[in-house]
Formats: structure tokens, sequence, C-alpha cells
């Protein structure tokens, strides 16, 4: 089930997803997964988590995952994103990987990171950490917390690399 899930929240996530074939799993490891989907024929891989806790645990926070987009070209080759299942406020979101500090922005039940020149060190920060965590506010003012063990990011962001080169 949660494979199914995964694959519908990255064709959710594809900003063509008329145009996308189904995304297939490439790699797996602890709770990351590396998916390939190809859109305009063109490849695109993510990696992806779901949070390993929630708090507060008594709210409904629905569906809370990290993605990591791989891009084929440009100078930022990653994109970073949350997706949890209530609207965000509209105030920053931090997020920690090992207590090096980023700033995501939100848009509806989404967010990125705040400068995008900042994608590859928030790379490389999952692929040497051992826990992101994630500060939100919601919509209705309730003060949220996520955790995303990295065990495994690292082997299957290195296969969503060679996937999509």
């Amino acid at each position: 089930m949660k494979v199914l899930s995964a694959a519908f929240a990255i064709v959710v996530l594809s900003t063509t997803c008329a145009l996308a074939q189904a995304p297939r799993v490439i790699a797996s490891r602890d709770s990351w997964s590396a998916w390939k989907v190809y859109e305009n024929k063109s490849a695109i891989c993510y990696v992806y988590s779901d949070a390993s806790s929630k708090k507060p645990e008594h709210l409904d926070h629905g569906r809370v995952s990290l993605f990591v987009r791989r891009l084929k070209s440009g100078q930022v080759r990653t994109e970073a994103s949350l997706q949890v299942g209530y609207e965000f406020a509209p105030t920053a979101i931090r997020i920690a990987v090992d207590g090096k500090r980023f700033t995501m922005i939100p848009r509806g039940n989404y967010a990125w990171l705040r400068r995008t020149e900042r994608e590859a060190e928030f790379a490389r920060a999952l692929e040497k950490g051992r826990v992101a965590t994630i500060e939100a506010t919601s919509r209705r003012g309730n003060k949220t917390s996520y955790s995303f063990p990295l065990k495994g990011f690292t082997a299957v962001i290195k296969k969503a690399r060679q996937g999509c080169q």
C-alpha cells in the first residue's frame, strides 16, 4: 500500500501529470525510495520518505512526506519539497538536518526551500545527516513537528542520479 501511495503522490507532484506515465520504483532502502517517471518523454526521478514521527500526536496531520526531485539540467540539480495533509500557515517552515538550518516557504499543503541556491547544500546535508526535523504551523495555528530518519537516503539518491542522468 505504501508503494501505491508513494506512486500516487509522485504523480500528483509532477508538473504535467496528465502526460506522465506511471512511476516505478528504482531503489528502496530503509524508509526512503527512489522513483522514476516519464514526463513528455523525459525521465524525472524522485527520492521520497514519509515522516517517522508527527507531533502533536493527537492532531490529524494526514500524510507527511519529504521529496527530493532530481533535475536533469540547469544550475540547480535538485528540488526539495514537503507535503502534508493540511494547509500551512503563511509563515516560514524550519527544517534542520543535524543542526544545519534551512527555511521552506509554504503554499497550501506544500513547501519548498526558500532559497533555490541552497538546494545542493540541502541535498548534501541529507546525504551526510542522521535526521531531518521540520517545524511548521498549520493554517489553524497548530504548531507541528516531524522527523525523517536519513538512513538509506544516500543510497537511493545515488540510484536516482544514475537513473536520471
